[in-house]
């Protein structure tokens, strides 16, 4: 598995594992975030820090270390 900072603006992902405490896990599921669900990048800071990430209608903004939580897998258009 890679994680979101692997990817390039435009790639589009499906969230594998969340290695997180529950806390962050739960944050994170308020936001859309858990595993099974899509999403595309839109946009990274300089340095990869922050990352923004459609899922579904919303955009998501993330720190490196929430990112570095997260267990991503590449996917292809037409599996979206």
């Amino acid at each position: 598995m890679i994680n979101i900072y692997h990817l390039k603006r435009g790639d589009k992902g499906r969230i594998v594992k969340i290695n997180a405490g529950k806390t962050l896990k739960a944050r994170m599921k308020s936001f859309g975030i858990y595993p099974g669900v899509t999403f595309e990048v839109k946009a990274f800071s300089l340095g990869k820090n922050n990352v923004e990430l459609q899922i579904g209608r919303s955009l998501v903004a993330l720190r490196k270390g929430e990112m570095d939580k997260i267990e991503v897998e590449r996917i292809e258009d037409e599996e979206v």
